[in-house]
């Protein structure tokens, strides 16, 4: 299994952050890894909703909510895709600090292929999996900031 963690720091209060990463069909809005998202569940937010990412070319993700911490916790699950995880799940923790909050990313994950899928995270995945991740980031920070100052506006 391997692992990193990223995080970032929002100027936004934790609940304008949750509102918008909870808001599980919406990826796409946000994160420029993702080129077009929708729900595959009547759940749209909560334990057990749904989602299919398309993250261009051919290249798709399922995703499940196997952990929910309204305001503190979330945990996404790739249940298909034609990546090549064997398995992930994607925590995210929001940590609030003030009017700002910190959220931190951390994958878990393991690539299909034994041995070759091994190298293969060692040589290339998991670095683009990390810059992968860092976009995801910036990209919830730019949205939920520019939301922020549309409200106060």
């Amino acid at each position: 299994m391997s692992t990193f963690t990223t995080s970032i720091v929002i100027n936004a209060p934790s609940d304008e952050v949750w509102a918008t990463l909870a808001d599980i069909p919406s990826i796409h809005e946000w994160n420029p890894g993702v080129e077009a998202s929708h729900g595959t569940s009547e759940e749209t937010t909560g334990l057990g909703a749904t989602r299919h990412c398309d993250l261009g070319g051919r290249n798709f993700l399922d995703e499940e909510v196997v952990k929910y911490e309204t305001g503190r916790r979330l945990t996404m699950r790739i249940v298909d895709s034609n990546m090549p995880f064997r398995s992930a799940d994607i925590h995210f923790r929001l940590e609030p600090e003030g009017n700002a909050t910190t959220v931190s990313v951390s994958p878990d994950y393991r690539l299909k292929y034994g041995p070759v899928g091994a190298v293969m995270d060692r040589l290339m995945v998991r670095n683009m999996y990390e810059k992968g991740m860092n976009g995801l980031l910036r990209g919830l920070k730019e949205h939920v900031e520019a939301r922020v100052a549309g409200v106060k506006d």
